[in-house]
């Protein structure tokens, strides 16, 4: 059963956290660059975490802000997946990027990346965050499609996009 597209205040709240996540990931990227360019530090799994957000929010965006329906939402257990997916990356991620700056010693200055360390692992955690509140709001809109009574046959009738008087019912 597709998803409705019409714009409600909790598609609205759901497009705003996915940009919230995207540009919260974008920022990362741009920070976990920065550190591999300057000091040759590279988090790979922090990257890879980065990436795979970026693709699943999205994908989910693209279906929420389409106003012209031509893109397919994807659909609410993919998106579990792909946020399972994230949150399962970004945890061990935090911990590698705490473990990168720890060389043993007691520096008696600070390493210049630790500010950049401190931002990757900042952003990391508001990602994790963000990403188990977007998991479970995806696991109750996934439940909620699923006890939904599936429509009858006639009431299912593709809709010709290009003639929009096909789209209302024609009177018995």
């Amino acid at each position: 059963m597709a998803r409705p597209r019409a714009p409600k205040p909790p598609a609205i709240a759901r497009a705003v956290a996915r940009i919230l996540g995207m540009g919260a990931t974008v920022v990362l990227l741009a920070n976990l660059i920065y550190e591999s360019v300057n000091w040759g530090k590279t988090l790979g799994l922090s990257i890879t975490v980065a990436v795979i957000a970026l693709v699943v929010d999205g994908s989910e965006l693209m279906g929420l802000l389409d106003s012209t329906r031509t893109i397919p939402r994807v659909s609410a257990a993919c998106v579990v997946c792909g946020d399972i997916l994230v949150l399962c990356l970004a945890i061990p991620s935090i911990f590698l990027i705490m473990l990168s700056s720890d060389d043993g010693s007691t520096p008696v200055e600070p390493d210049p990346w630790e500010s950049a360390d401190t931002l990757s692992l900042d952003i990391t955690i508001a990602i994790c965050g963000l990403r188990f509140l977007l998991l479970v709001w995806s696991c109750v809109d996934c439940c909620y499609a699923i006890r939904q009574p599936r429509r009858a046959e006639e009431q299912m009738a593709h809709i010709d996009s290009s003639d929009e008087l096909r789209d209302v019912r024609p009177i018995p």
